[in-house]
């Protein structure tokens, strides 16, 4: 039997239910809160792709 946790975004606040197989779920039972909280994919995702946009060159107009 799987283990679930239910944890909070911390970029959007939307409450995921977490699966043991989840990369972060050791960090987030070592957190003693009621509400533990992550990065979700989709924000992680986002943050990387406008880091990206950042950092390459600025087209000339």
């Amino acid at each position: 039997m799987s283990k679930n946790l239910v944890a909070r975004c911390l970029l959007c606040g939307k409450t995921y239910d977490v699966k043991e197989d989840h990369k972060d779920f050791k960090k987030m039972l070592e957190q003693n809160k009621e509400l533990p909280t992550f990065v979700c994919d989709l924000c992680n995702y986002r943050v990387r792709h406008e880091s990206e946009d950042k950092n390459k060159p600025q087209k000339p107009m």
